[in-house]
């Protein structure tokens, strides 16, 4: 099975799949470009949260914009920038990311397709308030930095001309000592707001954070008790929210991420209460909502089908002992010397 696993993850790489409209799309394309990519972006195989009407509009608006200009439909994806270090592969990209290139390569092929300015997709880092939110190594984060921008610079040598993809982290684009400061300077306020919530909202703020916080990490907080630790992932939380709220002033990352005629990409962020602009919602893959950079890239095997999947801890942990490792040699990075594969159906 080494060979056929091997043939499917090099086909995945090296090789584009061509997006043939039909008949009707051709007229489509000729009579209303806009809307045809439009529907595109909005159909359902992609995504996974609710579509509001004033998303749709708001992107029918930006689609226009650029073809009007003769620009790429220009998609931000705005992510965490770091390896979750439940993840055996800490702190470096496994297939989770691989599988996600692809995954939105299949999303804009008919983009590709059909319009001759393409597409640019664009992943953005949100790293920079990592080692104060979450305690993780700056070396860990730039390990993960590095490593992600091979792996992506290797998977878009093999994608057409009018798809370009591109990477910053936004430490190295706006200052980030500033931002840091800004959002301490923010940290009473969230307390406060924090504090006038019931028990139950307060648990649902805090629900992702008790599984953030690194305590082995740029610090050692292995030794905090227990009412010390629920203290520090109360902090992780406020400083969550602070730093949407510093991040989304037009002087950072707002006009960026929402400008321009810029569509802006979400995962599992887009199912939460913080999504409030509504963004656009995608799986990680087909067949996953896990975060890529949280989750663990596996295959699994139907058959003679394999299916890219990314796995959260839960998920691994129920699995683990059924998969099976096989080596593979495509791609030169540290966790790509082989994949684990699961020979059956996943229930979830």
């Amino acid at each position: 099975m080494e060979l056929d696993i091997n043939a499917y993850l090099s086909g995945l790489l090296l090789k584009y799949n061509t997006y043939q409209p039909s008949k009707s799309e051709v007229k489509e394309i000729e009579k209303d470009l806009v809307g045809f990519i439009l529907r595109k972006i909005i159909r359902k195989k992609f995504r996974k949260g609710k579509l509001y009407p004033n998303t749709q509009k708001t992107i029918y608006e930006k689609v226009s914009f650029r073809v009007k200009k003769n620009l790429p439909i220009h998609f931000v994806v705005p992510f965490g920038g770091y390896k979750h270090f439940w993840n055996p592969s800490h702190p470096e990209p496994d297939w989770a990311e691989f599988f996600n290139f692809k995954f939105l390569t299949d999303f804009v092929s008919p983009i590709v397709a059909s319009y001759h300015a393409g597409v640019l997709l664009e992943y953005i880092s949100e790293d920079l308030i990592l080692t104060r939110m979450n305690n993780y190594p700056q070396a860990s984060l730039e390990q993960y930095s590095k490593s992600f921008s091979k792996l992506l610079n290797l998977y878009a040598k093999n994608t057409p001309k009018n798809l370009q993809f591109n990477y910053f982290r936004i430490g190295d684009r706006y200052d980030k000592n500033t931002i840091i400061k800004r959002v301490e300077e923010l940290l009473p306020e969230r307390r406060k707001d924090f504090e006038k919530l019931s028990p139950e909202e307060k648990e649902r703020e805090l629900n992702r954070s008790h599984r953030s916080v690194f305590y082995n990490g740029e610090k050692d907080l292995t030794q905090l008790k227990d009412k010390d630790r629920l203290e520090r992932i109360i902090e992780s939380r406020l400083i969550e929210l602070a730093y949407y709220k510093i991040e989304g002033q037009s002087e950072f990352l707002s006009d960026y991420l929402y400008g321009d005629g810029h569509i802006c990409i979400c995962f599992s962020f887009g199912l939460s209460h913080d999504n409030i602009d509504n963004d656009l919602t995608l799986g990680s893959t087909y067949s996953s909502i896990v975060d890529y950079w949280i989750g663990r890239g596996i295959l699994e095997k139907h058959s003679e089908k394999f299916i890219p999947r990314i796995v959260s801890k839960e998920q691994y942990e129920l699995i683990k002992e059924k998969l099976s490792i096989y080596s593979t040699n495509l791609i030169p990075l540290k966790n790509f010397k082989d994949i684990e594969v699961y020979d059956g159906t996943l229930s979830f």
